[in-house]
C-alpha cells in the first residue's frame, strides 16, 4: 500500500524535477534558434530591433551584420568603392552611379525597380554578382521587401 500512495503523490505532483528541467532546455534551445533565418520572417538576424523599412532599422539589421562584415564593405577600399558602414550608406547609396556604368544607380528614391541595390539582392542582377557574397546564403524576401519599402518611401536617412 506505500507504494500506491508515493505513486499517487508523484502522479499528483506532477512531472519530476529533472524532467521539468530538460523540457525548460529543451523550450529555451528551440527559442534560440528562431531568430532570423532566411524563413521569410523580418525579425532580425542579429537579435536586434524588428526590421522595418527605415535606414536606421536596415543599417542594423542588414547593413551592419551582412555587408559591412568580413571587411566586404568597410574601410578605405571595399568593393566598387561602396562602404556601407554606420554612418557612411545613405552617402554611399542614395542617387550614387555603380561603377558598372550611369545607367546603373545604386539606390534610386521612389523606384525600388530601377534600384541597382535591389538588383543585386536579388536573383540574377544586371551586373557582378548576387549579394551578399558571404555570411548568410541570401537576404530572404522579407528582408529585400522591408529594403524596397525603404526606397519606394523616398530613402530617407
Amino acid at each position: 500500500m506505500a507504494k500506491s500512495v508515493g505513486a499517487s503523490r508523484a502522479a499528483a505532483e506532477g512531472p519530476s524535477f529533472s524532467l521539468r528541467a530538460g523540457i525548460a532546455a529543451m523550450l529555451l534551445a528551440l527559442a534560440a534558434c528562431g531568430g532570423g533565418s532566411g524563413d521569410g520572417s523580418s525579425q532580425p538576424p542579429s537579435g536586434g530591433m524588428p526590421l522595418v523599412a527605415t535606414l536606421p532599422s536596415i543599417q542594423a539589421n542588414v547593413f551592419s551584420v551582412s555587408c559591412a562584415v568580413s571587411n566586404c564593405h568597410t574601410g578605405a577600399m571595399p568593393p566598387q568603392g561602396l562602404r556601407l558602414e554606420d554612418g557612411q550608406s545613405w552617402a554611399n547609396l542614395v542617387n550614387q552611379p555603380s561603377p558598372y556604368g550611369m545607367m546603373l544607380v545604386r539606390v534610386v528614391p521612389g523606384d525600388p525597380d530601377a534600384s541597382f541595390l535591389i538588383q543585386k539582392l536579388e536573383p540574377s542582377p544586371p551586373a557582378g554578382d548576387r549579394m551578399p557574397a558571404s555570411g548568410p546564403p541570401y537576404l530572404s524576401p522579407a528582408t529585400i521587401a522591408v529594403i524596397r519599402d525603404w526606397i519606394a518611401n523616398g530613402a530617407q536617412p
